[in-house]
Formats: C-alpha cells, structure tokens, sequence
C-alpha cells in the first residue's frame, strides 16, 4: 500500500480534523517546517515548478510572491483540490488531481517541491526515478519528510516520561524498513519508514546531488510563539527532514 491508495484526505471527518490542524498559525508546519522549506527554496522567478502533495495550496501562494512562471500543484485527493482552487485562482496555476507515479507531462520542471508527503509512498526508489525524468537538466528537488527518527518506532505512544528525570522519545526497528500504521484523527494512517541512509543513497542513485541536509529543530518563530512543552519536544528530536538536491 502507498499514499495514492490511501483515501483518508477524501473522508471528510478526516479532512475537517486536518483542515483544523493546518490552518493553525502554531502548527509543526508553520512553525517548523514551513520556515526552513522557504529558506532552501531555491530562485524561482521565471521557472517552471511542480509541487507534489500541494495540499490546499499555501506553499503555492507563498511560491506565486516570488514570480515563477509556471506553478503545476499535484495531489490524489480532491477535497485538497478543491480547497486550493478556492483560494487560488492565477493563471499561473494548473491543478492536478493525480498521484505523482501516473502523472504524465510534457513539462520539463526547473524546480519540485514536495511538503510531508514522500513518507506515505511506499516505492521511494521509483520514486526517484520519476523526478529524475521530470526535472530539466541542472533542476533542484526540495522535498520535506517525516524524520526517520520518528517514523522508525512501532509503537504508538511514542513518548517516554520518568518523573522527576526527563521526557524521551521512543527510537525502536530502526533498520526494519516498513509500513508504519499509525492512529491519527480517528482514522489509520499509513506511513513508511526509511533510514537516513536508504534516503540519501537512493537520491544519489537515482542521477542527483544532494546539496543540504536539514534536522529540523526549534526555529526563532517557535521559540517566540510556543509553550516551554513543544520547545522541549522539538529539543529532544527533529520532527522532520529537509532535503535539496540537485539533477546531476
């Protein structure tokens, strides 16, 4: 099973339940990941970019400030859709509804983008091959996912806390690359996990250059806005792994 078989962005108690989280200003995706994700974006003025998993489209508007001349947002579900056409409507845009697998274009992309939605593909190999023949010679890969650290254990209370001494997070099979089932807004989620090193070496296989490598932690906007309990959280693992690279 991989993301595009997965439907739970098209269940709408799910969908409502999601909406809520990532319309939140406070969110791990503001305030962790969206920071870094704008700070490695590569120029894009005048480019041809793809966004894979473009959501309700908010790395979109941020991308259309910076003039590219050509913005292609891509996911499964239509309900994401259908909320960013909602909210964007510039000529600039195309949406897609489709998974990035099946996903056929004349388009040579100078730039992709994707935002924490590799971890739900279970072929990452492929994956890779697909970029490859998707971006035009010299074109960057950005991409954001959920850090290995996190999706290696198999339990689902992943927090540790022994009174008086301190707070951990649980790290288990690591080395056992699989699908990770998690409880999340009622529903069962599927990700996969990967090792860092699985990552590394399958983008480098698959004709890229990886020019950064990001651990994601505490940035100055969740240090100003967030209670001493998230800053901590953060403090004791990434919560997510950035990653640019570029076609060799």
């Amino acid at each position: 099973m991989n993301r595009m078989s997965q439907n739970v962005y098209d269940n709408e108690h799910f969908y409502k339940g999601y909406t809520k989280i990532r319309n939140n200003k406070l969110s791990y995706n503001e305030m962790i990941e969206m920071p870094v994700m704008k700070e490695e974006l590569p120029e894009i003025k005048g480019k041809k970019v793809l966004d894979i998993g473009c959501g309700m489209g908010k790395f979109i508007q941020y991308m259309l400030e910076l003039n590219p001349e050509q913005i292609v947002g891509l996911d499964i579900y239509n309900n994401m859709i259908n909320n960013a056409k909602e909210h964007i409507q510039d000529e600039r845009v195309t949406f897609v509804v489709s998974n990035i697998l099946s996903y056929e274009t004349e388009i040579k992309f100078d730039v992709i983008v994707s935002s924490l939605a590799f971890h739900y593909i279970e072929d990452f190999n492929l994956l890779m091959e697909k970029l490859n023949k998707l971006l035009a010679n010299d074109g960057i890969l950005l991409f954001s996912t959920e850090h290995p650290l996190t999706t290696a254990t198999k339990q689902q209370e992943i927090w540790s806390h022994v009174e008086s001494r301190f707070n951990h997070y649980k790290l288990d099979h690591y080395f056992e690359e699989s699908a990770r089932p998690i409880g999340w807004l009622d529903t069962e989620v599927i990700r996969y996990h990967r090792t860092i090193g699985t990552l590394m070496n399958t983008i480098i296989d698959n004709g890229f250059i990886i020019e950064r490598v990001i651990d994601t932690g505490n940035t100055e906007m969740s240090l100003k806005l967030w209670d001493e309990e998230h800053i901590m959280k953060v403090n004791h693992r990434p919560p997510f792994l950035v990653i640019k690279a570029k076609k060799s």
